[in-house]
């Protein structure tokens, strides 16, 4: 025995000593790594000489790691943006652009293929080419500046952002054409409707016009009510049960639930509010503005203060373009919402029976143009995507109802692009900063604006199509001429409200205009009950403050899901220990949306089982001609509603399995419990912070999961959900909240999720997160300086200058 122990002694004593020396050389390699991310943080401090710059620029960072530049020009002062932003948010800038631009699969490698040819068909790359040359000179010389001075921050960079050292490459030269690429990319990001007028285009061809227009509400109550007086009550279109109940009873029992039918569009919309002298404590005008985005690491804005001259500009900025999209100069305060209006056609193409090359047009057939784009891939061959194209824009890969359809779309117009929104900067009150916005390219907004004298106003910023012969619902042939569109909304014809009755003007994505404007802005606005509380509470509010309009912000109030609750309560018992649970959780329920809310998430299960288990059948059909085919309506509770209320007996989902509508709800309802339950750490406390979770990851933390923790924002337990002014869900919502009285800057407030740098061991890279989730304020103005760089024209650098 004692000779088989030795020998096992000796391997215990190597593979411990092994052990030993892999776990050294790891902690060398791993403090290896480290040193060289920490060679890769920008410095903080030092003099930098900068081509370009006509005198020196002082950049001071505060304790969040927000740059104020003072400089003495225009020009100056946005090329020293250029250079601190591409200091902290290098890599994104360049993701931005690459993914407008359909150039993500060369860094990514196949799996960015399909999303790389969708962009080369719309072709953002020759629009912003194109709009580039199109730019007034003043435009052009603060593009170049800013261009300047991110290529300056890139190539003073020895060791790249970690991004670049683990996927192996150095980033090419900014472009002016990139920054409109970035713009370009926000602008399908907010208003690409295509799936809007497909999904509608199918229920137009599958179902019975009545049913077609039955679960296509134009409107909802509360955004009637806030068109047509709270005392409006708006009719609703006759359930059509015939046609209904034909449509149940054509498939079969284990059929009828269409699955993946309903679709829950990802938020893109926002919450903007301004409040007059009247409603204030001391005649002041106040901005709220948070437009709801996807939630990343790092955040999508990027906050500066900017001084030359007597102007002094401070908000969030988009990284890659030099503007500020909401802030304030001193004078003027604004924010953006998006519209959700309708600014795509999909236009149905006539091919010539006799040459599949040509289509039809009101001059006749014509041949497609072509345009040949090449993919490069990582790790994989080159590809040739052959794009079509027609004199309304280029052929979708798709065909829709067995055509092939065009795309027109504003956001493919280069005309319809430009830089004009960089003038806010130097605009003194509403009416200026109206003009402004009504003349401005980029994407359709609603913009909201307040002044130092007290004056708010509302109107929409963008280009809006002028169309004639249809309302662009539906894809239509556009091959006689008698449907098109006539170019833009002329900007004295956009609609504007000044200073109102009421004293606040609110949008939350709902329509804001009633059938008496003779342009179509759009068809699918989001649901009104977000802007109806924000009103609600604006109107019985006096003597507002900024912290006033801060709370707001934070409301999580869901009067939204009363109905569903006062329909479980009402259902008839049948007294075992889950009905009792569920029964007990919707009566705690405290009408929010709160972290410790019980009850909430057993409503929003239950409704999302009522879509599932009422609407998602009648789409059979529509799945039958599209196997694509998704369902989201924002009104599509209205129709829902109806039918619960009806309870008509032929309309009673299954039938064959239920006696009556009781019956099935109550089902309903004990499943929804049941699914919430099993995602609960205690079943028997249903609360929604459970289920409501931060999820902001970084783009790499997926791939590199051990990594999630150092990358990804901790995910936290959070309030909100879509319907609440508070608007939070599955990774989108609030990508800042900005509060801000013109001229009072200092008593404003602005936080974002996660922080201003984008490099992991930076200070800043989480720096603002834990006040996002709380709900704690931060300044709107920088503080007190923590750091300052100095920006120096050749020849003017003094000791310890950096280049």
């Amino acid at each position: 025995m004692s000779k088989n122990i030795r020998p096992k002694g000796r391997v215990g004593r190597f593979v411990r000593r092994t052990v030993l020396v892999l776990s050294a050389l790891s902690a060398l390699a791993a403090g290896g790594i480290y040193l060289l991310l920490r060679a890769s943080l920008p410095t903080p401090e030092g003099r930098f000489t900068l081509t370009g710059l006509s005198a020196p620029v002082k950049v001071e960072t505060d304790a969040q790691g927000v740059p104020a530049i003072s400089a003495q020009s225009r020009e100056d002062a946005f090329l020293a943006l250029g250079f601190v932003t591409a200091r902290d948010r290098l890599f994104q800038m360049d993701l931005l652009r690459r993914q407008a631009a359909g150039r993500l699969a060369e860094i990514l490698g196949p799996s960015l293929i399909s999303t790389d040819r969708l962009q080369r068909v719309a072709g953002f790359e020759q629009v912003a080419h194109a709009a580039r040359q199109r730019l007034p000179h003043d435009q052009q010389a603060v593009l170049q500046a800013f261009t300047d001075g991110v290529n300056q921050a890139l190539a003073g960079q020895s060791i790249l952002p970690f991004e670049f050292l683990l996927l192996g490459y150095k980033p090419e030269p900014w472009r002016a054409e990139d920054s409109l690429l970035v713009v370009l990319g926000m602008e399908e990001n907010l208003g690409w409707t295509g799936e809007s007028e497909h999904m509608a285009s199918v229920m137009e061809a599958a179902l019975p016009a009545s049913v077609y227009a039955f679960f296509s509400p134009t409107l909802d109550h509360y955004t009637d009510r806030l068109l047509n007086g709270p005392l409006s009550r708006m009719a609703s279109p006759a359930i059509p049960g015939k046609e209904l109940a034909a449509l149940l009873g054509q498939a079969p029992a284990e059929e009828r639930r269409a699955e993946g039918i309903l679709d829950t569009p990802l938020p893109k919309g926002s919450n903007g509010w301004v409040v007059g002298r009247s409603k204030t404590w001391d005649g002041r005008a106040i901005l709220a503005n948070d437009m709801h985005l996807a939630l990343r690491v790092p955040n999508i804005w990027y906050q500066a203060e900017i001084r030359y001259g007597d102007v002094t500009v401070r908000g969030v900025t988009l990284p890659g373009v030099p503007l500020v999209v909401a802030g304030s100069n001193g004078k003027v305060a604004w924010g953006f919402t998006n519209i959700e209006g309708d600014f795509v056609d999909l236009v149905s193409l006539e091919t010539d029976p006799g040459d599949p090359g040509r289509y039809r047009t009101p001059q006749g057939f014509v041949p497609f143009g072509e345009r040949l784009e090449i993919l490069h891939v990582r790790g994989g061959a080159d590809q040739t995507l052959k794009v079509l194209t027609t004199l309304w824009g280029p052929v979708m890969p798709d065909p829709l109802l067995g055509r092939q359809v065009a795309v027109r779309w504003t956001a493919l117009d280069p005309e319809a692009t430009d830089l004009t929104l960089m003038d806010l900067d130097q605009v003194s009150d509403v009416h200026a900063a109206q003009a402004l916005f009504n003349r401005a390219g980029g994407p359709p907004l609603n913009a909201l604006a307040a002044d130092s004298q007290g004056n708010i106003g509302w109107t929409y910023s963008g280009k809006i199509p002028l169309r004639f012969g249809f309302d662009g619902s539906v894809s239509r042939s556009w091959a006689d001429g008698t449907r098109g569109w006539k170019g833009y909304i002329p900007p004295q014809e956009l609609p504007r409200v000044v200073n109102p009755p009421s004293g606040f003007i609110a949008n939350a994505n709902q329509r804001m205009l009633g059938k008496d404007y003779p342009y179509v802005i759009g068809h699918d606005f989001d649901h009104g009950h977000r802007a109806h509380r924000i009103s609600e509470r604006l109107a019985e509010t006096g003597k507002m403050t900024e912290r006033d309009m801060f709370a707001l912000q934070l409301d999580t109030r869901a009067e939204f899901y009363r109905y569903y609750q006062r329909l479980a309560l009402s259902l008839p018992g049948q007294g075992n220990d889950a009905e009792q649970d569920a029964r007990l959780a919707l009566e705690a329920w405290d009408g929010a949306a709160e972290r410790e809310s019980e009850g909430f998430a057993l409503l929003v299960e239950f409704r999302r089982l009522l879509l599932e288990e009422i609407v998602a059948p009648y789409m059979a059909p529509c799945r039958t001609l599209d196997s694509k085919f998704r369902l989201h309506r924002a009104a599509i509770d209205e129709p829902l509603q109806q039918i619960l209320n009806a309870r008509l007996p032929e309309l009673l989902p299954h039938r064959e399995r239920y006696r009556d509508w009781d019956t099935f709800l109550h089902e309903l309802l004990m499943q929804a419990q049941h699914n919430v339950s099993a995602h609960h750490k205690s079943p028997e406390r249903l609360v929604w912070g459970e289920v409501n979770r931060v999820a902001i990851a970084h783009p790499f933390s997926s791939a590199l999961p051990w990594l999630k923790a150092w990358l990804d924002m901790p995910a936290e337990p959070v309030s909100g959900c879509p319907e609440c002014v508070r608007a939070y869900s599955a990774s989108h919502g609030a990508s800042e909240r900005l509060v801000v009285s013109p001229g009072h800057e200092s008593g404003g407030f602005l936080h974002m999720p996660g922080g201003q740098s984008g490099h992991p061991l930076s200070p800043h890279y989480r720096s603002q997160h834990g006040a996002w989730v709380e709900g704690k304020v931060l300044p709107f103005a920088t503080g007190r300086p923590f750091h300052r760089l100095e920006l120096l024209p050749p020849g003017q650098a003094g000791t310890g200058e950096e280049s």
